[in-house]
């Protein structure tokens, strides 16, 4: 899952619905994305039952998809991250805490007065929401918004170099670009998401 934050305050996006439930988030130093789950071990005199057992390797393969999926988050925001992925914890039967669900904070606001600095961002946003294998349907609603943040800039700065682009006809051009793209981006997106709902 990606956060992002823009001019408009910070907007908070949930992960993929899970069965899994959450006991506490992971604020502390418990959250460290390389941090690796013990070995399956029961509390002192209790064996851990087969149900046990399934459950405690179903936290350990869903700990292992949030971290990557947060950290291919992180790893593509790059400086527009707001610090480390956070995550979301279950305890399992056998005392240790697993990752159910997590999320990366970025900066999605645009550069204001440099539309060719807010393309630049915009792309670098689409391709953090983008980055894990699976987005989710907020990561491809986020990223969606930063293609239309794209065609927008693109826009100013084709209006900027294009001299006859103050008349009616070149207005009309760059709207006609803008909503051209955004409809072939969300076009592309609802079709990932039917191909990743099929997956999941």
């Amino acid at each position: 899952m990606i956060i992002h934050s823009s001019s408009q305050g910070l907007h908070s996006l949930q992960p993929r619905p899970d069965s899994l439930q959450a006991r506490n988030n992971g604020q502390d130093g418990s959250n460290d994305p390389g941090q690796e789950i013990p070995k399956t071990e029961s509390a002192p005199g209790h064996q851990l039952n087969l149900a046990e057992q399934s459950q405690i390797s179903e936290l350990r393969r869903r700990d292992q998809e949030v971290r990557a999926h947060e950290l291919a988050h992180l790893a593509a925001a790059g400086g527009l991250s707001k610090g480390g992925p956070t995550f979301e914890f279950a305890l399992g039967p056998d005392g240790q805490r697993y990752a159910i669900g997590g999320e990366v904070q970025i900066d999605t606001s645009g550069v204001p007065g440099d539309p060719a600095a807010t393309l630049q961002k915009a792309i670098q946003i689409q391709q953090a929401a983008l980055a894990p294998a699976q987005p989710s349907a907020q990561d491809r609603s986020v990223a969606i918004a930063a293609a239309a943040m794209a065609a927008e800039a693109r826009a100013e700065l084709a209006s900027q170099e294009s001299p006859d682009s103050k008349d009616d006809a070149g207005v009309q051009r760059i709207a006609a670009r803008i909503n051209e793209t955004y409809n072939a981006v969300e076009t592309n997106m609802q079709r990932a998401s039917s191909t990743i709902d099929l997956v999941v």
